[in-house]
């Protein structure tokens, strides 16, 4: 009895040593986990620049209404040679301006009274009272201030009887693809000055990098607050603009 209950002993002592050892080997490679994982400064660098736009388009439709198709036709064929002879005159060469193709919609004569409210009121033929053909003209050119004076005096159409529904200009940069480049590189290199001056005030040094990632490219008006959205924005709205590049990345420490 004595040499079973020392057994007993011995065995329940191995097993409290081999579960020891087992614990300490789970804590100390969480221990490292943790370390690894936590040996990092994760870091947000941007960059902005004012740009201004180099393209611009705008344009409206004209519009005409007569009692005949054929009338409606003739004068909106004159109102579009006003507008291209008043466009020609502000300098703007024709290469720079196009139409859109024609359209045509009928108006009708309302229905009397007595049928406007009656049960199957919709098939009873109407008679047309006149038809209304449009035409849009657009005019895309890097004469943004040119066509930006044009686009604000188109009245004077609208005086000479001519109706022409004008739109708002549309602002546009052009050389997007060299600018992105440069900036991404001017946020890149904010970010790792940031990690940089964290790791210094913390004591350690800053080693390579573990992971970059680059954020979405933000177009807004200049020295507008607006806000931003992970999706991106391109205003279109004003002439100077503001480019934004985000940059996050993430550096081992030493």
């Amino acid at each position: 009895m004595v040499r079973s209950r020392s057994w007993y002993g011995v065995l329940a002592a191995a097993v409290l040593g081999v579960a020891a050892v087992v614990c300490t080997s789970l804590l100390t490679a969480g221990a490292v986990r943790v370390k690894n994982t936590d040996e990092q400064i994760r870091v947000t660098g941007s960059a902005r620049k004012f740009i201004k736009s180099d393209l611009i388009v705008w344009g409206g439709t004209i519009r005409c209404r007569a009692n005949s198709s054929a009338a409606a036709y003739k004068g909106l064929k004159s109102g579009l040679e006003q507008v291209r002879s008043y466009l020609q005159r502000q300098g703007l060469p024709e290469t720079e301006v196009s139409d859109t193709p024609i359209e045509t919609r009928a108006l009708y004569e309302p229905l009397p009274k007595d049928l406007q409210s009656s049960y199957g009121s919709e098939n009873v033929l109407r008679q047309v009272a006149a038809y209304e053909l449009s035409q849009g003209i657009q005019v895309r050119s890097n004469k943004v201030e040119l066509v930006d004076k044009v686009s604000r005096g188109v009245t004077e159409l609208i005086s000479s009887g001519v109706i022409f529904d004008s739109e708002a200009p549309e602002y546009l940069y052009t050389k997007l693809g060299e600018l992105k480049v440069e900036i991404l590189a001017e946020a890149a290199k904010d970010a790792r000055v940031r990690a940089d001056q964290m790791a210094k005030n913390a004591g350690c040094q800053l080693g390579p990098v573990r992971y970059a990632r680059m954020g979405v490219m933000r177009i807004t008006p200049a020295y507008a607050t607006v806000e931003l959205d992970e999706f991106g924005t391109y205003d279109t709205s004003t002439v100077d603009k503001e480019i934004t590049a985000v940059v996050t990345a993430g550096f081992a420490i030493r």
